[in-house]
């Protein structure tokens, strides 16, 4: 007699993702989403720290002690200053979000983390032997690790990549935290790659873990803070120096990046180089000018060359079969 499966239970992730949500937690997400909506990722972080803590007071009205006590047993099961600070404010948009609730803090209440942030960004050597492990990945893996690298994307840009975001000789990309979108040109060197795999959109949490498998195909024990942002922090560097090396305009890069302008100019404003560099008759006529200019210095993309260079050389030698074929 077969077992009855037992009805797997559902996660918090899924809950949350299928809507069936309570009713403070559903004001909140739709205060995340309208009139401005926020990215996917930014949406399920709130609305899990709020029902972490609406299961501390059984999802009733929460009273300032609640919340006291809330912070304080979250310092003592060893939660830092940093996350902390994260999931006031987080709270503070529960309450704001639910009539009749009232937030009790003020500005000289905010978590306070002493230790100074973390932001990693991988060493030359690891993403070189990322791409060199390449023969080992999956299509898809080997999709995604390509953009990343060339491109520099966020987890959620990288996400979000569906089939038809991609041409035949195009990538679009919808820029997360208010960016404005990029088309990009796609590199020779990157050609096999894109017509092997067509991507879909994948869950954030997903794109963390084929990076994870990535690092372990490759050999790599993965450190703390590597990650997808950890590759775009390196090119943003790299390309950061090379472009004025070459004397090209710094502010190339927040074209390439898809910044927004505001950001261009609270980064590139200040620097006297700007402008004197820019080559416009390079760029206006080409809709993919910028690209190509930094393909021509781009730190990661020549790591990726080897797959033309198979296929040129098969070419070269199913021509001379023919030649050789034909002159007999």
């Amino acid at each position: 007699m077969a077992r009855r499966k037992q009805k797997k239970k559902a996660t918090r992730m899924e809950i949350i993702s299928e809507g069936n949500l309570p009713e403070p937690m559903e004001n909140l997400r739709l205060r995340l989403s309208s009139p401005r909506l926020r990215a996917q990722g930014t949406i399920k972080t709130y609305l899990e720290t709020a029902q972490r803590f609406l299961q501390v007071v059984d999802f009733k009205t929460p009273t300032e002690n609640d919340l006291r006590r809330y912070f304080l047993k979250r310092r003592q099961q060893g939660i830092s200053e940093r996350t902390l600070r994260k999931e006031f404010f987080h709270l503070k948009k529960l309450i704001q979000s639910n009539q009749g609730w009232e937030w009790p803090f003020e500005k000289e209440d905010v978590p306070f983390p002493e230790e100074p942030s973390q932001t990693v960004a991988l060493e030359i050597s690891v993403i070189e032997k990322l791409i060199s492990s390449r023969k080992k990945y999956t299509d898809r893996e080997r999709f995604f690790l390509a953009v990343s690298t060339t491109f520099g994307n966020r987890r959620e840009e990288l996400s979000n990549i569906e089939k038809r975001n991609i041409d035949d000789e195009s990538l679009f990309i919808k820029t997360a935290k208010h960016g404005r979108p990029v088309k990009h040109l796609i590199p020779p060197e990157l050609q096999k790659i894109f017509i092997a795999y067509r991507p879909r959109a994948h869950q954030p949490e997903a794109m963390s873990e084929m990076f994870r498998r990535i690092c372990a195909k490759a050999g790599l024990e993965r450190e703390y803070g590597w990650g997808w942002h950890s590759i775009r922090r390196s090119l943003i560097t790299c390309l950061t120096g090379l472009l004025p090396k070459n004397n090209l305009d710094p502010a190339m890069l927040a074209d390439y990046m898809g910044w927004a302008k505001s950001s261009m100019a609270g980064i590139f404003g200040g620097a006297a180089m700007v402008g004197f560099y820019r080559r416009p008759e390079i760029l206006d006529s080409d809709p993919y000018g910028t690209d190509k200019v930094i393909f021509g210095i781009h730190p990661f993309l020549p790591l990726w060359k080897d797959e033309v260079v198979k296929e040129s050389s098969t070419k070269r030698r199913n021509n001379a079969k023919s030649k050789s074929r034909s002159s007999r």
